[in-house]
């Protein structure tokens, strides 16, 4: 059975982990990110609609603050992310195609020329999608709800995690997950475990930090979603054998 490593932060980490032993893979669930609220203001002014490129940004939205937008329509960047927009109170949910710059094309065909959207966000994030709508003359307002940490560990306790054991594969969905496996990989300490472990990306963007890697080892999902991610993975694991 083949381990695979599972870097994401909770909830989503444990989520996949619960996947991977329905495909007959042995997980290894060590976040190397955290998600921690931010204080959020009242948003000012009027929205004609919200958006989401993250579950996590309206996961860590105040109870407070989401009741003001329930009547508004969301637009979100794909169906994990409309599932939770729905739990959180949303009617109208659109889901894009599972980036942010088809979320941005989805955004523009819906909406006029000068609607204003409220961009739910994290601190870290990719520019594409805000940069796609202000070039469309979508006005939108970004309201970071969540901050991305690393998370450390210390040699002992890795030491007793991983035993001697050789990682098979490592799943990364972000680009500040990606930084973190380059860091922990190449730790003297376990350095030896990660000479042939199989690399997973959601996207080419989390795979562009991966510098120094070899490039045979990484593989880059067909879609930025985790349905895509598992097919690679089961078909590079059908091909190693």
């Amino acid at each position: 059975m083949r381990t695979v490593l599972v870097t994401r932060p909770e909830p989503g980490a444990s989520k996949t982990s619960e996947r991977l032993l329905g495909y007959g893979f042995s997980p290894l669930v060590l976040p190397l990110t955290q998600i921690v609220p931010v204080r959020v203001r009242r948003p000012s002014g009027k929205f004609d609609a919200v958006a989401a490129t993250s579950a996590n940004a309206l996961r860590q939205l105040p109870d407070r603050v989401m009741q003001l937008l329930l009547d508004l329509p969301c637009f979100v960047v794909g169906d994990a992310t409309a599932a939770i927009a729905r739990a959180r109170g949303f009617q109208t949910v659109t889901a894009g195609d599972g980036d942010g710059v088809s979320l941005a094309q989805t955004i523009i065909e819906e909406c006029c020329t000068g609607a204003r959207i409220l961009y739910l966000a994290g601190r870290v994030r990719a520019p594409e999608f805000e940069r796609t709508l202000r070039n469309a003359g979508i006005h939108h307002r970004t309201l970071q709800t969540y901050d991305t940490v690393s998370v450390t560990y210390t040699g002992e306790f890795l030491t007793k995690f991983f035993g001697q054991a050789a990682v098979d594969d490592c799943l990364l969905y972000s680009r500040r997950s990606a930084e973190a496996f380059l860091q922990l990989s190449t730790r003297a300490d376990v350095a030896g475990l990660f000479k042939r472990t199989e690399v997973f990306c959601l996207s080419p963007r989390v795979a562009d930090a991966l510098s120094g890697c070899e490039k045979a080892l990484i593989h880059v999902a067909a879609k930025p979603d985790e349905d895509a991610l598992f097919a690679l993975l089961q078909r590079v694991q059908h091909s190693v054998h």
